[in-house]
């Protein structure tokens, strides 16, 4: 496995958007930034004096002793700096202008453009910030909702490194013990302190698999939660996106089959980002356009991770329905089905009930034929979380759904965001590769093995977390990691 090297070249880049703004930054790291920012800066204060965390006003000039801008220049000396190196930053307008003029300075004087991520990852080979919490400054940059970025900001704290290095101490210790007896194979294998080996190793394996349970919803806030209105032709299925999105985003018309196609909005519930599909009604079809309309509404639906199935209330079941059971059936197995029993307003209902209601228990019809369509689910083996009367027309139910359906999928939103520790693919497997190396040792700890065995799944777990925090790494793995961030960071 290849070392990386830091490389000793001195880099500057743009930190903050080239765009027409009041402030532009421009950041300098590298043994050299202090020396060069000298020469091109006049102030009241030679750069090379200044001491770390101060500002000074003056100017950028070119060779001419020309003024290119009045500036700002904020000095942080190594190694109390994000990468850990002298570190300039030169604050100027905000012209793309005046910032090519002076990054082509910076160029003359034998500085080089940063690459994208280089500031961070110069902060990790430096000690600055571990792997893990680099990663996070990406996932906090990128982040598209707030509960993500909360997420983010644990991770970038070091909450996930306390409890991996928590983990790799013990772990250490461990193998230091069995060292020891491999260095003493005199001592009878009976002797050995078996309870102390077990636990460490049953401990880590605790730790470490609750992390990833508890953030098993992680994807929901990086990805995002996905939704599949589903159900027959004209059950208002394209009325019920409408009110969840609060605007008319499809087509609404009482012309059956009108949605040919799957219509994706993103919105957010409870601070949960959430893609909503209306989809094109269930039926029997020759048009060859709505065939290929339902296809991908079957696509959506196995795609999806929940079924939202809608049924006209004011209309009787058919065939149709049956159709679309049985395509529930089919392709929502695994899903979470939630049933909107859509136009209770055609029936008088005039406040917002969810399940049960005074004003459905007093109404006889409506009670009638939402008994009809739960009834007709059950019967048909279709395993539904909840069910809600609504009316996407008059906007009935529609928030109460909306939460519900976060609620069950999802749990306290709040509690789950600071539960969750890891929203990052690559920590996950690594995590799983810890947790199936020290599974080996356990096994041949339980079967008392020699200490020679019991280490080797110790060495593997303890070069997964160097991998993971960055202690054990490549060129290329370093290259992949940072090549996703945007350049300045």
């Amino acid at each position: 496995m290849r070392e990386v090297f830091l490389d000793e070249d001195t880099i500057y880049a743009p930190i903050t958007p080239n765009v027409h703004s009041a402030v532009s930054v421009i950041r300098i790291s590298g043994e050299r930034s202090i020396e060069v920012v000298d020469r091109i800066f006049r102030g009241k204060k030679r750069v090379k004096d200044m001491k770390t965390h101060t500002l000074a006003y003056g100017y950028i000039v070119d060779d001419n002793g020309e003024k290119v801008d009045d500036v700002i220049v904020s000095v942080m000396r190594a190694p109390h700096s994000y990468t850990g190196e002298d570190v300039i930053e030169i604050s100027c307008h905000g012209n793309p202008l005046i910032v090519a003029r002076i990054m082509e300075l910076l160029k003359r004087e034998g500085l080089r453009m940063a690459l994208p991520g280089e500031f961070t990852k110069r902060s990790v080979l430096n000690g600055k910030l571990d792997l893990i919490q680099a990663e996070a400054v990406n996932s906090l940059i990128m982040s598209r909702n707030i509960s993500n970025l909360k997420i983010s900001r644990h991770i970038l704290d070091g909450r996930l490194s306390d409890k991996i290095n928590e983990v790799k101490n013990n772990l250490l210790n461990l193998l230091a013990y069995l060292e020891v007896l491999v260095d003493h194979p005199e001592e009878d294998l009976a002797e050995r302190n078996w309870s102390y080996i077990e636990d460490v190793i049953t401990n880590s394996i605790n730790t470490l698999s609750d992390l990833i349970e508890k953030s098993k919803n992680s994807k929901f806030f990086v990805e995002g939660l996905k939704i599949c209105i589903a159900g027959k032709t004209n059950a208002g299925k394209s009325s019920l996106m409408n009110a969840l999105i609060g605007e008319d985003r499809s087509i609404v018309s009482s012309i059956p089959g009108t949605t040919r196609d799957v219509v994706k909005e993103i919105i957010s519930i409870e601070g949960v980002p959430v893609s909503i599909f209306d989809t094109a009604g269930i039926r029997k079809a020759i048009d060859p356009v709505e065939q290929e309309g339902i296809r991908r509404t079957i696509r959506s639906i196995e795609t999806s991770d929940v079924v939202v199935l809608t049924f006209d209330l004011s209309s009787s079941l058919s065939e149709e329905d049956s159709i679309v059971i049985d395509t529930i059936k089919e392709y929502a197995r695994s899903k979470n089905i939630f049933v909107a029993l859509n136009k209770v307003d055609v029936f008088g209902i005039n406040l917002a009930p969810t399940t049960v209601g005074e004003d459905f228990d007093n109404n006889s019809e409506l009670k009638k034929a939402v008994d009809n369509v739960l009834n007709f689910i059950r019967l048909n083996g279709v395993d539904v979380v909840e069910h809600f009367l609504v009316s996407a027309k008059e906007g009935i139910g529609i928030k109460m759904l909306a939460r519900r359906i976060v609620g069950s999928v999802i749990g306290d939103v709040e509690s789950e965001v600071n539960n969750i520790l890891i929203n990052n693919e690559r920590h996950k497997q690594l995590l799983e590769d810890i947790i199936s190396s020290l599974k080996e040792s356990y096994e041949s700890a339980r079967d008392r093995m020699s200490e020679e065995f019991i280490a080797i799944g110790i060495r593997d777990a303890l070069s997964y977390i160097g991998e993971m925090v960055g202690e054990v790494t490549t060129e290329d793995l370093m290259d992949t990691i940072f090549r996703n961030f945007c350049v300045g960071k």
